[in-house]
């Protein structure tokens, strides 16, 4: 009777367990009422908790011999992340559980100065070769223990971190193919819009010459002798008429002059976007363009009757430019200063700024919105209300500009506030050893 309650406690998991913790801290049942022993027990109520809460948590953690390599404990998701027992774990050499061409310097890993090592590797099942890796970010820990290296490894699993990184890789490398082949198509349809405004504006410019032309003499025949001939005899209605022809080959000839420069810009623009225009460079003086530019406008200021103001600071130093292609730009910038200016004045400034010649055109106009800075050097837009007495404009003079001063190595810009007036600035870089 007494052997067989023996055995059926003997038998008892966990009372077994309680007499193996007793023997190991080398006490028997006698010894209970010891006043230590609470606190033995105690003690080792704790460590079993913290050794069951580590068996919880996520990552594998591995408790390796830094002189041997041998996996001495292992705890965490070790089991799982490794499809293998842990009592199968220990013992084995932890290079073993690396791939190839990492496990023959995992020697390395514990003989280090560093005492924490971080890395991306993969873990493989010792005891089932069929199983893919499994990618771990890995950290390795050097410590002693009683005159013992050991090596703290914590490993966690970043199998769907990688998943997602493949996923988004596949994503980036599709986005770019498709920018690629968006791209070729837009240089395609950049290129076949140049080409056509280059074809269309080559094709109005010959009958444009011609009406121009047929309407300067259709106009000085008039005048000279038809009208003068009938002068003598023409009642009231027939002046009134005659007005009326005159005014309207003012206005063929005044429209014609601007749709040629209308042709003229398309034409500059599709070559400047398909870099077919070519500068002729020379060294010049930045105020002999300036100076050019001003002769030139004369008129415009004098129908205006806005005063230019020039501000050129005295021994300039030369830049290297097409002088016909600055102008252009200056012409381009005066035109637009008198054209949403209703008084005021109009200031142009030249000045060295370090290793640039700093050119600007200043008026006291509408101004410019900020959101507007970039968008007025794109094509075909104009920011700010016009003067109603001035000519309306392409909407592509700015966009040459920038063309223009890009392709000489400057910048443009615009400094502005909405009813105070607005600055247009370029730069050209100083000729070298001029």
């Amino acid at each position: 009777m007494t052997s067989s309650k023996f055995s059926g406690r003997a038998a008892d998991p966990a009372r077994r367990r309680a007499e193996e913790r007793e023997k190991l801290i080398g006490l028997g049942r006698r010894s209970i009422s010891k006043s230590y022993y609470p606190e033995l027990r105690s003690r080792l109520d704790e460590l079993e908790h913290f050794r069951a809460l580590l068996d919880r948590v996520n990552d594998a953690i591995l408790v390796v011999d830094a002189d041997t390599g041998i996996i001495l404990d292992v705890s965490g998701s070790a089991d799982t992340l490794l499809d293998c027992d842990p009592d199968r774990l220990r013992g084995l050499c932890f290079s073993d559980i690396l791939p190839l061409h990492i496990g023959r310097f995992a020697d390395n890993l514990f003989h280090n100065k560093t005492r924490t090592v971080r890395l991306e590797t993969e873990f493989l099942s010792p005891v089932s070769p069929d199983r893919p890796p499994v990618p771990v970010d890995l950290t390795l820990s050097l410590v002693s223990f009683r005159d013992k290296r050991q090596a703290i490894i914590v490993a966690r699993d970043i199998s769907e971190r990688k998943q997602n990184e493949r996923a988004l890789k596949r994503s980036h490398d599709q986005l770019e193919k498709r920018v690629r082949e968006r791209t070729r198509e837009l240089d395609r349809a950049n290129r076949a819009k140049s080409e056509f405004l280059s074809t269309v504006s080559h094709e109005l410019r010959t009958p444009l010459t011609a009406v121009l032309g047929f309407a300067k003499i259709t106009g000085k025949k008039l005048g000279n002798s038809i009208f003068p001939a009938i002068e003598a005899f023409a009642d009231q209605e027939l002046r009134t008429e005659m007005a009326m022809v005159r005014k309207n080959l003012e206005i063929i000839a005044s429209e014609g002059r601007r749709l040629t420069m209308l042709i003229n810009d398309v034409l500059d623009l599709a070559k400047m976007e398909a870099h077919r225009v070519e500068y002729d460079k020379a060294p010049i003086h930045p105020e002999d363009f300036i100076l050019r530019t001003v002769e030139a406008t004369s008129s415009l200021f004098d129908d205006s009757g806005l005063p230019l103001r020039l501000r050129i600071e005295p021994g300039l130093p030369m830049v290297e430019g097409d002088a016909g292609r600055l102008m252009q730009v200056m012409v381009n910038l005066f035109s637009n200063a008198v054209k949403f200016t209703s008084n005021g004045n109009i200031t142009c400034t030249a000045c060295a700024a370090d290793s640039d010649v700093r050119i600007s055109v200043a008026d006291t106009g509408v101004g410019i919105r900020p959101e507007c800075f970039e968008s007025i050097f794109e094509e075909f837009t104009q920011a700010g209300q016009r003067q109603a007495d001035r000519p309306a404009g392409t909407g592509l003079g700015l966009t040459i500009c920038k063309h223009i001063v890009e392709g000489h190595g400057g910048r443009i810009w615009v400094e502005s506030r909405v009813g105070s007036g607005s600055t247009f600035i370029f730069t050209l870089p100083v000729l070298k050893n001029a």
